[in-house]
């Protein structure tokens, strides 16, 4: 196996390379030699010092070649081809010197051959000609080498890039989703610190009153609402007949402190009950009905809650009949506590799947939700 690395001008190369080297050469020396004895060239069938000998160079040499073309990958593919073959037309006869001083040594004809009668112009010019086709296919087969070794290495890169960035967006989505949660939780579990002062202190003027029995009974109620308050923390969605029963249990509380000024209704069709909804989003529209319509009424003011169905939409109303018409729209105006975070869970929740609608009704102010029907099976 090659392994290639660039760290600027400097190239790493794995020993991987020099079999296949040894590989290429013997090869061809192997071949030549036996086509030069079929032509009658005097010489036994292998000169197995000579051949060795250029072997070993022709690999080294082979290495060198390799190395200098992996410097060669940082120009342009047209450049690279021109350098490539300018490199190899003047590095075979260079090598060529180096042959012809080896068969001064090893060659058949060492005795009759000097350094001078050798390495002369003709031999040097018909010798590198002779080279000059077996180091193109090595050049050709190493730059393949290495082309594919680049493009490994970019899918490799790529590869890790996408994974950073995979890791980066499952990241960002897990720091959304905890924030998002978080919100949903904030918005949820905010209460109105005036109903609870309300409530204590109409139970406090219930015991000096003496009407034991109704403080009683509006604490166990309190009790109860404070529990579903905590259990609405355990998940983002709640059966629609829950949400029903916490508002009803929130109202019972609330017709203790307003005895005959409230009046409810509570009207939930059986084929919506097990409807899924945002638990605790209708507790803030009847806060701000509670908080609008009765509280700075004499008169008796009835408060409804209804729910229907719409095609593949579910639709919860809170309506009321006191005269805060204006007061509750000045408060949905200018984002009041109650109707904003109700449109803000909404939003989180579904998108523009979900809407929230607060007007003037008939007579007095309606609040109505429109979300995506999903019934619990």
């Amino acid at each position: 196996m090659v392994k290639i690395g660039w760290g600027g001008s400097r190239v790493s190369m794995n020993l991987g390379i020099v079999p296949i080297a040894m590989l290429y050469w013997v090869s061809f020396v192997l071949v030549t030699s036996v086509s030069a004895v079929l032509r009658g060239y005097q010489y036994g069938w292998i000169n197995v010092p000579l051949d060795a000998t250029t072997i070993v160079y022709a690999t080294v040499t082979g290495l060198g070649v390799f190395h200098i073309l992996a410097r060669l990958m940082r120009l342009p593919i047209k450049q690279q081809a021109i350098a490539v073959i300018a490199t190899i037309f003047v590095f075979v006869f260079v090598f060529d010197v180096g042959f012809q001083l080896i068969r001064t040594v090893f060659g058949p004809d060492a005795a009759q051959l000097t350094v001078a009668t050798a390495v002369t112009g003709p031999n040097i010019l018909s010798g590198g000609l002779f080279w000059f086709v077996p180091f193109c296919l090595w050049a050709a087969a190493m730059m393949a080498l290495l082309h594919n070794e680049e493009a490994r290495k970019r899918e490799r890169l790529q590869l890790v890039a996408e994974a950073d960035a995979n890791a980066q967006l499952a990241r960002a989505a897990d720091a959304e989703r905890k924030a998002t949660s978080a919100e949903l939780s904030l918005l949820r579990l905010q209460l109105n610190p005036h109903f609870m002062c309300n409530t204590l202190g109409a139970v406090s003027t219930m015991i000096v009153e003496g009407q034991h029995d109704a403080a009683n009974q509006t604490v166990e109620k309190l009790a109860r609402f404070l529990g579903d308050v905590a259990d609405s923390g355990q998940s983002h969605d709640n059966l629609l007949s829950d949400e029903f029963d916490i508002v009803d249990t929130y109202l019972a509380i609330e017709c203790f402190r307003f005895d005959d000024r409230l009046r409810v209704s509570l009207t939930l069709p059986v084929d919506l009950e097990d409807a899924l909804v945002p638990n605790f989003i209708l507790q803030p529209l009847v806060e701000n009905a509670i908080k609008h319509a009765v509280t700075h009424s004499t008169e008796t003011i009835t408060l409804s809650v209804s729910a229907r169905q719409e095609a593949d939409t579910l639709v919860v109303s809170v309506e009321d009949n006191g005269t805060g018409v204006s007061t509750a729209r000045s408060d949905a105006g200018r984002g009041g506590i109650g109707l904003s975070n109700t449109k803000s869970r909404l939003l989180l929740r579904y998108g523009d799947a979900a809407k929230l609608e607060a007007e003037p009704a008939e007579r007095g102010f309606r609040s109505t939700i429109h979300l995506p029907l999903e019934i619990q099976r």
